[in-house]
């Protein structure tokens, strides 16, 4: 048979054991506390940058803007700017071609918004970068597949993927100015998507970019110089 002695005590103090447990309890009860103030304090800014449409003063880098609140795609980035961050490194904004109107209902969910297609443009503090235009001679054009190719409404354009591959890599131009438009446009033959991105290098070290359906390149001179004017109409004076 095996021996059946019970244990030695261990000669701890119930009262400690008491003080340890209330401890953790109350440790336990702030953190569900801070949680609740936190996600509390959270949905409040949301449900207010979700509701209003007023405007909000941002800086971006050293520039600052003024724009409707509505021109903001991501919810939380919305509810940060409500929050009290408003100097941000980029922002990301939505709007409908043509108007340029904001995006309604979901922001950012779609290509196509309630009145027209989406535009998503970019605004990001970037000094230095350099514009792709700066490349087209010492790297695009090396790297194209054959000649030039004319494009819709006075553009040239130069393919950069092999022929076969999955997506179509093309780069679209205007020859008739030095510093004139000049996009990337990524088209991918399974998703049936066809997608251009266009950067501009402004002042103060701000970059502008914005993509949209490369079946709108026809109206390239209308969108870019839209678009352009729009973000400096948001500039603060």
């Amino acid at each position: 048979m095996i021996p059946m002695t019970l244990p030695t005590a261990s000669g701890a103090n119930p009262r400690r054991f008491r003080l340890l447990m209330l401890a953790i309890l109350v440790l336990g009860a702030a953190h569900i506390v801070e949680r609740a103030a936190y996600w509390t304090s959270n949905w409040d800014a949301y449900a207010s940058s979700d509701s209003a449409s007023g405007p909000v003063t941002i800086t971006i880098g050293n520039t600052g803007f003024v724009l409707p609140v509505d021109y903001i795609a991501r919810p939380k980035q919305r509810s940060r700017i409500f929050g009290g961050e408003t100097n941000v490194r980029s922002l990301k904004l939505s709007m409908t071609w043509p108007g340029l109107a904001p995006v309604t209902g979901s922001p950012g969910a779609g290509r196509f918004g309630a009145t027209g297609r989406t535009l998503v443009v970019d605004l990001e503090h970037n000094p230095g970068r350099e514009s792709m235009r700066a490349r087209l001679d010492p790297f695009y054009r090396r790297l194209a597949r054959g000649g030039e190719m004319n494009g819709p409404d006075g553009l040239k354009i130069l393919t950069l993927s092999s022929r076969g591959a999955a997506k179509r890599d093309l780069i679209v131009y205007d020859p008739a100015r030095p510093n004139g438009f000049i996009a990337r446009c990524v088209i991918s033959k399974s998703r049936h998507e066809a997608m251009c991105y266009r950067a501009i290098v402004m002042t103060s070290g701000l970059e502008l970019r914005y993509r949209f359906d490369e079946d709108l390149l026809a109206n390239w001179r209308q969108i870019d110089d839209a678009i352009v004017r729009k973000v400096r109409a948001f500039r603060q004076s």
